[in-house]
């Protein structure tokens, strides 16, 4: 399997619109607990071993910039009652060619909720917050994420190699 990583460009200017379907909705950072919602989403995907180490790089590179936060990380959740969240993405920043440009982060659902057409929506809505900051963003994903890269190509992403600096 290749894990060697790729990165990805948008110019930011054509995004494309994917709703959400009905039962779902957008929120952003902001609820008491958001970071230990945010830990759940991470560790269900395997992005992180435990809760422990996923609280250690929240606090290391998000809640640094709490203002930002609440701007910038994205959840979807069910719509019924106080909701359920299920997935996240983050419309952060980064260096890319020695330039600050927009940084498309954590793109993650929860397994239970995969494969029921909410990572385009989710990845549009984070693209259409970067837009506010950024002309232009980028991403960084492994080549072995075929499903992924294949996603991000469709709705515009191009790819870049290991250009850039993460």
């Amino acid at each position: 399997m290749n894990n060697k990583t790729l990165f990805m460009t948008h110019q930011l200017q054509s995004i494309p619109s994917h709703p959400l379907e009905d039962g779902y909705r957008f929120r952003y950072f902001g609820k008491e607990n958001d970071e230990l919602v945010w830990t759940d989403i991470v560790t269900a995907t395997g992005e992180f071993p435990d809760q422990n180490k996923a609280l250690e790089r929240f606090h290391r590179e998000l809640a640094v910039h709490t203002e930002e936060m609440k701007r910038r990380i994205i959840f979807i959740e069910t719509e019924e009652g106080e909701g359920m969240p299920i997935g996240t993405a983050t419309a952060w920043w980064g260096d890319w060619e020695q330039k600050e440009i927009g940084r498309l982060h954590w793109v993650e659902i929860i397994p239970a909720f995969q494969g029921k057409g909410l990572g385009k929506p989710l990845i549009t809505k984070a693209m259409q917050t970067l837009a506010l900051y950024h002309d232009q963003a980028y991403l960084k994903t492994q080549y072995s994420s075929e499903a992924a890269i294949h996603l991000y190509k469709k709705l515009g992403w191009r790819k870049e190699g290991s250009l850039g600096k993460a």
